[in-house]
């Protein structure tokens, strides 16, 4: 599995090298023989060769997945004919909003598309929109407060994505490709349009409406209890981990400190969290034996409390807006849990590639980022010298390597 999973990842990796996409029947033909490939090597191939098949197999299935992923989400793309019109929509406000000094900023499920001069408009699913006031807009407007899951009927002004060609600066498009947002725009004022710019309802019921109006809901809380103090936005960084509102200067102040990488919530504050509610779970119901409910003949501790960390970080994950670091501890304890739930738990090497799997088969251009390659490295190396050797007699190293080895182990415990 380890190998087909590494395969996979390498062949993401080579699709994003391409210069252009290969067709779908390419990808067909692609994905049978990377089928057929992995089916060759568990049953017939020899054990000499299977890791070098596995790892083949899952290459080509990787790039054809990678490739598929692509074609379905640059199919939405906005013509250019419509490109610069007005265009009315109506949809929900999927995101928490990013508000600023000169407006708000947010992204729009797009539900329906009202017709220009008798045409059809063909607009993609998803949009990324800005609102400004009147100092960037045609004419003066006063910016209504949207909330995630509200439904909108706006009238846009939209273009295809673009991003500035700086080779050390972000690449924009490429985050636009990711979040499947295939055109960009701003809100036109009412009274350059006819159709007007209205709220239809103040709540569409669904699961990740009602995750997103939950962080705005406490990122209201946390700047109201600490209006004008000058960390309100590390508190709310934090908490749900929205960023947008500490400032540059901030951001330098802890990047130079050395604290950068405690701002963002990852696997250190997810673990610690699931970890505390797991041991209060283990605890009480362990502890319930001595009590007529006697829960631990029903079902182990254990099992309890690998139920309830996995649980919490599943909704600290989604509190903190499932980025690329917190994915991959979330998949890594729902591993673990799992395993200790089955009674089958497996080596530390099995949980990093599937954790690795999982990632990549949900989002393919993560393996462009350096967060993807510097959190998997990070824990690699840590369960590689904390965990991986820790089987292996003292004699089986040199003398160098025991040094080195002890010399890395005091390195990361400081």
């Amino acid at each position: 599995m380890r190998s087909t999973i590494i395969g996979f990842v390498l062949g993401a990796i080579a699709l994003q090298l391409q210069g252009n996409l290969p067709n779908i029947f390419m990808l067909c033909l692609l994905a049978v023989l990377a089928l057929l490939i992995i089916f060759f090597a568990s049953s017939r191939c020899s054990s000499r060769w299977k890791i070098s098949t596995w790892l083949l197999g899952g290459a080509c299935l990787g790039f054809s997945w990678a490739a598929a992923m692509a074609h379905l989400y640059l199919r939405q793309e906005l013509p250019s004919e419509w490109e610069g019109r007005d265009i009315t929509v109506i949809g929900t406000i999927e995101n928490l909003p990013y508000r600023f000094d000169q407006g708000t900023r947010f992204h729009f499920a797009v539900e329906h598309v009202l017709p220009v001069d008798g045409q059809q408009p063909l607009v993609p699913s998803k949009l990324s929109l800005s609102w400004y006031t009147g100092f960037y807009s045609d004419s003066a407007q006063t910016v209504v407060r949207v909330r995630p899951g509200e439904r909108w009927q706006l009238t846009v002004r939209l273009k295809r994505p673009h991003g500035n060609a700086n080779p050390e600066g972000f690449d924009y498009e490429l985050w636009l490709l990711e979040q499947n947002l295939r055109a960009t725009g701003t809100v036109r004022s009412d009274s350059a349009t006819i159709q007007k710019n209205q709220r239809l309802d103040s709540f569409v019921l669904s699961f990740s409406h009602l995750v997103e109006a939950t962080r705005a809901h406490l990122r209201d809380r946390i700047e109201a209890a600490l209006s004008g103090k000058e960390y309100a936005g590390v508190i709310v960084a934090l908490v749900i981990g929205d960023q947008r509102a500490i400032s540059q200067s901030d951001w330098k102040v802890f990047n130079r400190s050395g604290i950068g990488h405690l701002i963002s919530i990852s696997g250190l504050h997810i673990t610690m969290v699931a970890g505390l509610f797991a041991s209060i779970a283990y605890g009480l119901w362990r502890r319930s034996f001595y009590t007529a409910a006697q829960l631990p003949l029903i079902l182990p501790a254990q099992k309890v409390a690998a139920f309830v960390g996995a649980g919490v970080a599943l909704m600290y994950v989604l509190l903190a807006g499932f980025g690329v670091p917190a994915q991959r501890t979330l998949y890594m304890l729902s591993i673990v849990a799992l395993a200790l739930w089955m009674g089958r738990m497996t080596s530390v090497s099995h949980i990093l590639c599937a954790a690795l799997g999982f990632v990549v088969l949900l989002d393919p251009w993560a393996v462009l980022w350096p967060g993807f390659w510097l959190s998997f490295g990070a824990v690699g190396l840590i369960l590689y010298v904390s965990v991986g050797r820790a089987h292996l007699p003292s004699h089986a190293m040199s003398s160098r390597k025991q040094r080195w080895m002890h010399q890395l182990q005091s390195a990361l415990r400081t």
